[in-house]
């Protein structure tokens, strides 16, 4: 029996090369070395966000909300310079009492916060305060508000001695001493500020 022409044209062909396999083994680690670089460069031209807080839109309609839901007459800061942001607007609900929030990134990208609460559970002051020592009194617009430091210095606070709107209120936060004097003086209930609704 006789081969067939193709099948003789096949066996004494040499095989194809193998092509990606021909390399030697200096080749390819210089080729991962290249890929490796290449993919740093990309992650470094990357940017990369931190955090991703937004402004809040209507600090007004979500204090009406939760003021509607409560049936409390929430703090919002009136009049604030430019440069102050609502970053953090809520009502907390995971760790009773119940608290409403409304935190600002100030012109120096520090945080203030009002933080209200209608419980007089004495122990609210202390979780906002960070259990902060007492450091002085300050009267702001006919109100005398408890200093509180943090021993790292790293956190602040003013708490009102006699209700605000009928809640009990505290301003925390990493801003400076005048910036967080700054933004009591602004709050106000909801009610009598510029940013209730006339009609």
């Amino acid at each position: 029996m006789s081969t067939p022409p193709s099948a003789q044209a096949q066996a004494g062909a040499p095989a194809p090369a193998r092509r990606g396999m021909s390399g030697t083994a200096k080749n390819m680690v210089i080729s991962m070395i290249v890929l490796i670089a290449g993919c740093l460069v990309l992650i470094a031209l990357v940017p990369r966000v931190g955090s991703v807080q937004q402004p809040v839109a209507n600090v007004a309609a979500i204090a009406r909300e939760v003021g509607a839901d409560q049936k409390w007459d929430v703090a919002v800061a009136d009049g604030l310079p430019k440069g102050w942001t609502a970053t953090n607007v809520t009502l907390m609900t995971d760790d009773p009492p119940d608290t409403w929030q409304a935190g600002y990134t100030t012109p120096g990208t520090h945080y203030a916060a009002v933080v209200q609460t209608s419980s007089d559970d004495p122990s609210w002051v202390t979780r906002q305060t960070g259990a902060a020592k007492k450091v002085g009194t300050v009267s702001l617009g006919g109100a005398t508000w408890t200093r509180y430091d943090r021993n790292d210095g790293e956190q602040r606070a003013l708490v009102r001695s006699t209700p605000l709107g009928g809640l009990h209120t505290a301003v925390i936060g990493t801003a400076p001493w005048s910036q967080l004097t700054l933004f009591a003086k602004a709050l106000r209930p909801l009610s009598h500020s510029t940013l209730h609704p006339t009609s």
